[in-house]
């Protein structure tokens, strides 16, 4: 495998146009861009291989707060983990992560998933995390393979379909 390089991209980079294209294309954009193609966040990281001056392969993150989930019994409101001296967590969350059919099996994702690990240890987060369809088997096999736990879930789509999968979560330091 050769070693890959990734880009860290962002709004103003010549390759914006090719991300934003890659991630319509793999019908991504959605859930990271406005419809001007402005990141929806602006903390959000966007991670690139490009391969001969197009991206070929994407992972985005957004660093968010580490939230014990609202129930009854927690005083209906949520509550942001914080560790013994009370210091708030945060993590990353991986919200598209997608490499081109051609490109797979040469190393593009592992390299993102790194590199997403060294930008989530230097945004000061306690963990990254990411959930996945049942479907995606390549990508159970990377993320075990980088060291991540997985906790099963079923998640319910806005149409009402259960969908099967679960959360990849990864402690770093």
């Amino acid at each position: 495998m050769q070693e890959q390089h990734v880009e860290l991209l962002t709004p103003d980079h010549p390759l914006w146009q090719s991300l934003t294209a890659h991630l319509h294309t793999c019908k991504q954009a959605r859930e990271v861009l406005e419809e001007d193609d402005a990141p929806k966040d602006q903390d959000s990281i966007f991670l690139a291989v490009v391969v001969d001056g197009k991206v070929v392969a994407n992972l985005t993150l957004v660093k968010q707060p580490v939230t014990i989930p609202l129930t009854e019994w927690a005083g209906q409101r949520d509550r942001q983990l914080r560790d013994e001296d009370g210091t708030p967590q945060y993590e990353t969350f991986v919200q598209t992560f997608f490499v081109d059919e051609p490109h797979r099996r040469k190393g593009y994702g592992l390299a993102l998933q790194q590199e997403a690990l060294v930008q989530t240890t230097h945004l000061g987060c306690v963990q990254m995390r990411s959930w996945s369809s049942l479907d995606k088997r390549a990508n159970y096999q990377l993320k075990l393979k980088l060291g991540f736990a997985f906790h099963p879930e079923v998640q319910q789509t806005a149409s009402g379909l259960k969908v099967s999968g679960g959360y990849f979560v990864k402690r770093v330091d």
